[in-house]
């Protein structure tokens, strides 16, 4: 029996250090400041519990820094000290799980992105299904808001002009007239397969957002229906929008004042 112990020990020792050697070659290929999860490596549940503890050794020896839960990225070190991850890695870790995507960045960060406000946040603010508290993440502020529907990779950039739509009014250092060339912009890079697409994801959004694509799409792009959104909008019901006429000609027709 303790020749059958101590054979067995060995075996696992050779196994965890064989283990140890695979994720620590790994490891070493990662760029600096991009953050990863279990899943980069491969391996089965049985090995999950000693890529831990060979995760939690580099991280206790600063050869890593823990992010979150089963997440972590190598750190850049200077003379003022370790750097925090990119605002893009941090984003990428709260949005994507695997291949599937589990939010998107909205918000001022997104804006400032797409060009419609010069305007930076100290916040990043994440459209997912589920609610979550505020938190911090490594200096970062996070902010959630709820989308009361799935979230399909595929969707993400007609959601997110959706959202600037939505928030047309509230965009800091901007006006609507001034948004919307910038967003008939960004539409005309999509096919039209996608712009129909969008009109059907407009239904998730509140009537004033469906009112204000219908116009757009109406008039800058008057090859594409739009009777799905103009019918799901009350006709007694005005939306109050400070744009010029030149901007949107066909403003009044679509309820607003």
């Amino acid at each position: 029996m303790p020749e059958f112990s101590y054979f067995y020990l060995s075996k696992q020792m050779i196994k965890q250090q064989t283990i140890s050697n695979k994720v620590k070659r790994k490891v070493a290929s990662i760029p600096l400041g991009e953050v990863f999860t279990y899943r980069y490596f491969s391996g089965g549940p049985d090995e999950e519990q000693a890529l831990a503890q060979v995760l939690s050794r580099l991280t206790r020896a600063g050869k890593l820094v823990r992010v979150g839960k089963g997440k972590y990225y190598k750190p850049v070190t200077t003379r003022f000290g370790t750097l925090r991850p990119s605002e893009a890695e941090v984003i990428k870790t709260l949005t994507q799980k695997g291949n599937e995507s589990t939010g998107y960045l909205t918000g001022t960060g997104l804006y400032n992105r797409l060009g419609l406000t010069t305007q930076l946040s100290n916040v990043i603010t994440i459209a997912r299904n589920s609610r979550l508290p505020l938190k911090e993440l490594k200096g970062y502020k996070i902010k959630f808001v709820i989308r009361a529907f799935k979230i399909k990779t595929a969707d993400i950039s007609l959601l997110q002009l959706l959202d600037a739509f939505t928030d047309i009014k509230r965009i800091p250092d901007t006006s609507p007239s001034k948004a919307i060339p910038v967003l008939v912009n960004k539409i005309k890079g999509f096919q039209d397969l996608q712009i129909k697409r969008m009109v059907q994801l407009a239904m998730n959004y509140p009537p004033s957002t469906r009112a204000l694509l219908g116009a757009v799409i109406e008039y800058y792009f008057p090859t594409q229906a739009t009777d799905k959104l103009s019918n799901s909008l009350n006709p007694m019901t005005r939306y109050r929008l400070d744009i010029q006429e030149s901007i949107l000609p066909n403003k009044a027709k679509w309820y607003f004042k």
